[in-house]
């Protein structure tokens, strides 16, 4: 045989020695089966903890809205105290057993996908909602829904500005900024935010604030997620606007009309009053055989004011009108002919593209709307596709500086979706092609030479400079060294991408 020459022999043994790692961090890996008997050992009594696979799993925990790219859990754990949850975490990082908390289900970005084998810390028995009128403050538990808090700070005669979307999660909504109707006149969500009961990547339970781990709470409104599960928030809250009664206008304009329902929302951008918000869909429609308009305007104030402010889209003509009085609590259920309702569906395959607008271009808009139209006809597996609009005024977003949290996007004009509804998983890969030509398209009149996105809004393949600016980056990767040097956080539209080969 002939003899190896002493650097190929290194090499080979190199490479041997590394496949032995290889093999004993697998094998160090627990199985589902030991993660649930250490769980038990370390958690409450009270605490549920399952494989996946058990009846119990499906009837028990939260189960996601959007399935397009979900993680993969093997177990199932649905902690009682905020000393479990610290345990989870702790867990997790001594076994290399990756995890994600689940409060509403929600969150469809694609970067969810890259959690395989792990743990889902269920955030359901986090659900109290304290109200103290007289402090004017807001305190919650980690898996509160927005539904219930609008309801119960209704009742209480207090607004918190929130998203529209009533099963999402307040605590996810909140540690990404959080926009809605209501940011017009107090800012995003993040903004009213008071304290936090925050788990970090370290395992340590810290109370957040102004005052006590500040560096903490200014990643943590906007960017939380990366850094730790909260457990429990604060907030500051408000006397209601207008009484909390609320003018909804539903309109339909057919798709030759789209130009000039651009035209009139252009005229708005800078100059839109702070109760006024602007919610468009635009989508394919079987009667027409064509693309429509669903266009809808709240405002909170006097009808009449209301009425007056839209009266220019009224003249176009549309094809119909409906005017609601709803109240701070019921926008969504009346808001595009309650078509929000489509969004509360779990188990949809999703597919989102997004890009925020600066600036609204009527030429390029009519482009995309005609490019969506043509595409679409003859094409059921892409009549689902729809484009959502948010325009709200920039006043309530304005009053905090840019500097005072991890929210990076305070001067958007309109946040911009495409929405790709798959009710079968063969739509999947139609829907994420016409999606990516979509957001090409959406770009060129956008008002950036950057992609910038909201971070709750992303497909997953932005990157972090898109979902939270490369200004604040340097910040964020910085306390992600202090309370996350272990990439824990990894899996939802992260700052830096995390372990496990990913």
């Amino acid at each position: 045989m002939v003899a190896l020459k002493p650097i190929l022999l290194a090499g080979l043994v190199h490479l041997h020695l590394h496949a032995l790692r290889g093999l004993a961090w697998a094998s160090s890996s627990p199985t589902p089966q030991q993660i649930v008997r250490d769980l038990q050992a370390r958690l409450s009594p009270g605490s549920e903890i399952v494989l996946t696979s058990d009846p119990g799993y499906a009837r028990d925990f939260t189960q996601r809205f959007a399935i397009a790219t979900p993680p993969a859990y093997v177990v199932g754990v649905k902690p009682v105290a905020v000393s479990d949850v610290q345990a989870v975490v702790r867990y997790s990082a001594s076994k290399n057993v990756p995890f994600l908390a689940t409060g509403g289900g929600h969150g469809y970005t694609f970067s969810l996908g890259r959690l395989e084998s792990g743990i889902e810390l269920d955030m359901s028995n986090f659900h109290s909602i304290d109200i103290d009128p007289a402090a004017n403050t807001l305190t919650v538990g980690g898996a509160v829904q927005i539904g219930n808090v609008t309801a119960a700070l209704l009742a209480a005669g207090r607004e918190l500005p929130v998203g529209q979307c009533a099963t999402v999660g307040l605590t996810g909504l909140t540690m990404g900024g959080g926009v809605g109707p209501y940011g017009g006149i107090h800012g995003a969500a993040s903004d009213s935010l008071l304290s936090a009961e925050f788990v970090t990547g370290t395992g340590d339970i810290l109370n957040v604030s102004a005052t006590r781990h500040a560096d903490l709470f200014y990643g943590v409104k906007g960017a939380g997620f990366n850094y730790g599960v909260a457990t429990r928030l604060t907030y500051r809250v408000y006397p209601l606007t207008n009484n909390g009664d609320v003018m909804v206008v539903n309109t339909q304009f057919p798709g030759p009309l789209n130009g000039s329902v651009w035209e009139l929302a252009s005229r708005f951008v800078g100059r839109q009053p702070k109760e006024l918000t602007l919610d468009f869909s635009l989508r394919w429609n079987a009667s027409s055989g064509g693309m429509v308009a669903w266009c809808s305007f709240y405002y909170v104030g006097p009808q009449a004011e209301g009425l007056r402010l839209i009266q220019p889209f009224l003249d176009l003509g549309p094809l119909n009108v409906e005017i609601h009085a709803a109240r701070y609590d019921s926008i969504s259920s009346v808001a595009l002919y309650s078509a929000e309702s489509v969004g509360t569906i779990r188990g949809i395959s999703f597919v989102p593209y997004s890009v925020n607008l600066y600036a609204i271009d009527p030429p390029s808009l009519i482009s995309l709307f005609n490019y969506m139209n043509a595409t679409m006809t003859g094409r059921p597996d892409l009549q689902t596709a729809t484009l959502a609009w948010a325009q709200f005024s920039t006043y309530g977003f304005q009053l905090f500086p840019v500097e005072s949290s991890a929210f990076p996007y305070r001067d958007v004009a309109v946040f911009f979706q495409y929405d790709g509804f798959g009710f079968n998983a063969s739509q999947i890969p139609a829907l994420d092609k016409f999606g990516k030509n979509v957001r090409s398209l959406m770009r060129p009149g956008s008002g950036r030479t950057d992609l910038e996105v909201y971070v709750h809004f992303g497909h997953g393949d932005e990157g972090p400079a898109a979902w939270y600016s490369a200004a604040k980056l340097p910040r964020l990767n910085a306390l992600k060294a202090v309370y996350d040097p272990k990439n824990l956080f990894s899996y939802y539209n992260p700052v830096q991408r995390g372990r496990y080969g990913h």
